[in-house]
């Protein structure tokens, strides 16, 4: 499930500092959204003023009878961005149109997020997490790994991760075969954007074989987004990388 919120831009800051790892919710009346439906994996695409359209991930949701019950659990250091004085975060939420009618008669919740992305800057966002996971290195005397990184953005807003493993008698894999594995194994298909770093620290394109086992993947691999620059951030779709593709009908 994907819940849409407004949220004010000092709030949205933090989050995406990681300096806010809580949301703090009520269910007003005649509000569109119930706090209580949400559940750990969900997605909240939050919408700010000067951040925009960014997404975090439920990690877990806590209900609780009162804000001074939140906060004696909770902690003030992640739930707000303003204080770290209880009672004065109590008064903060309570000025919030309706929440102190809304706690009273419902409670309130402490939604655990993690950040993902923001849509204003994901190319740098994926640049910066396939790039952080080079490490050039010997793993053995035949195995070399870490020269390349790659990360993927997929259709759900997860985001994984992969190096490049250069092995003796071609057993290893590239770095995107490598984020792909790992995708898979956490049960999902679908790529919208990818990230390769070479051993250089620029962005390039898959190789011919990524660019095959990309198509497989799905029948909207086509429209995957690929960075080829990431000072100038320009894009190509794998459509135009791997023209006439002979397994259309297929996938």
């Amino acid at each position: 499930m994907i819940m849409k919120l407004n949220i004010n831009d000092r709030a949205a800051l933090a989050i995406k500092n990681n300096t806010k790892r809580v949301e703090i919710r009520a269910n007003k009346q005649n509000s569109d959204n119930d706090y209580s439906t949400l559940k750990e994996n969900d997605i909240i695409e939050f919408t700010s003023n000067n951040i925009g359209k960014f997404y975090a991930k439920v990690k877990e949701v806590n209900h609780y009878s009162s804000l001074e019950e939140l906060f004696t659990m909770e902690g003030t250091k992640y739930t707000t961005s303003s204080t770290n004085d209880k009672e004065e975060a109590i008064k903060n939420v309570n000025k919030l149109d309706g929440y102190e009618e809304a706690i009273q008669k419902n409670g309130v919740y402490a939604i655990h997020i993690q950040y993902l992305y923001s849509e204003n800057t994901v190319w740098d966002e994926l640049y910066e997490k396939a790039n952080a996971v080079r490490n050039p290195r010997d793993v053995s005397g035949l195995i070399r790994a870490g020269q390349v990184g790659a990360a993927i953005l997929t259709k759900n807003h997860n985001i994984y991760t992969g190096v490049c493993i250069d092995t003796a008698s071609t057993l290893g894999m590239c770095g995107e075969r490598n984020a792909i594995a790992n995708m898979i194994t956490n049960g999902e298909n679908e790529i919208i954007k990818l990230v390769c770093v070479d051993s250089k620290g620029k962005a390039g394109s898959p190789c011919g074989a990524c660019r095959e086992y990309l198509m497989q993947l799905d029948k909207n691999s086509k429209n995957i987004e690929i960075l080829k620059n990431e000072q100038t951030k320009e894009i190509v779709r794998l459509e135009e990388l791997i023209p006439d593709w002979w397994a259309y009908d297929r996938v």
